[in-house]
């Protein structure tokens, strides 16, 4: 079977009503990443300027001369890792189902080679995250329709462990439509939906807010649990909470020997900042 080959439909059709193995089994993950060129730019200059030069947020990371210059050269590599990762840590978790919503080449390429299944976007959804998660869920439903679950998730999520990933699944299945928020608690770092909706997400500035209104379920409201899946990489500050709680291989390739400043480490975690 080719690598981007998507699991014949009828899998997990057999699955009663519980248990984190048959519910994963009627689960798709839809990720979205946007053209490589205009993803994560600012995390991605700030780390990569020349040694030496520090603010506030490259105090959080130390990296080598070495790593600033791959970083600098390559940008869009970082990225790749943490989509690699997080893609990773689902089929890890048991979600083996997974489409990714891009118009960039190189995400299309490295998505297919995870096994993952990937849509193009077409211009009209360029730069709409709500409307490209809305067409990789249209899409899930057409290839796994006996499928009762789409979760939205983060493409940057270096961090985030399986486990966490079953433990969210199995508590939102008994809830309907749920979500963990991010860090800061602002942000939606994973929504779970039925196979069956079809109203756009809400995804951007203060969308944990915005999916309370629609109704959706906030997991763990009290911020005490799932650290990792709540640690989407857009800030320096992000990257230093992930590098602590430990990233995943294909991040660690890229930022290498990467150390967190004793200085700042305190600090790190403290969910002040907003995706």
């Amino acid at each position: 079977m080719p690598a981007d080959a998507p699991v014949p439909a009828d899998r997990g059709q057999h699955c009663g009503d519980s248990g984190d193995e048959c519910a994963l089994g009627t689960v798709v993950a839809v990720l979205a990443v946007k053209r490589l060129g205009d993803a994560k730019s600012r995390l991605v200059s700030t780390m990569s300027d020349a040694a030496g030069v520090e603010t506030p947020e490259t105090s959080l990371i130390e990296l080598s001369p070495a790593q600033r210059e791959r970083l600098r050269a390559d940008p869009g590599a970082f990225v790749l890792a943490m989509l690699a990762d997080t893609i990773g840590t689902l089929h890890e978790a048991g979600i083996r189902d997974v489409v990714v919503v891009t118009p960039d080449d190189r995400v299309r390429e490295r998505a297919q080679q995870l096994s993952a299944h990937v849509v193009d976007e077409p211009g009209d959804v360029a730069g709409d995250l709500n409307a490209a998660y809305a067409l990789g869920a249209a899409e899930a439903r057409t290839m796994w329709p006996l499928h009762r679950w789409v979760v939205i998730v983060q493409a940057d999520l270096p961090a985030a462990q399986p486990s966490s990933l079953r433990e969210i699944v199995d508590a939102a299945v008994e809830r309907g439509e749920s979500m963990v928020t991010d860090r800061a608690g602002t942000g939606t770092s994973l929504l779970l939906r039925s196979m069956t909706a079809h109203e756009l997400p809400r995804f951007g500035p203060d969308s944990a807010a915005a999916h309370r209104s629609a109704g959706v379920v906030e997991l763990d409201p009290e911020h005490l649990l799932w650290p990792d899946v709540r640690t989407d990489v857009d800030t320096v500050d992000d990257l230093a909470a992930a590098l602590r709680l430990g990233v995943g291989e294909h991040t660690l390739s890229v930022l290498g020997n990467a150390e967190i400043s004793d200085a700042t480490a305190s600090g790190v975690g403290d969910q002040s900042d907003a995706s």
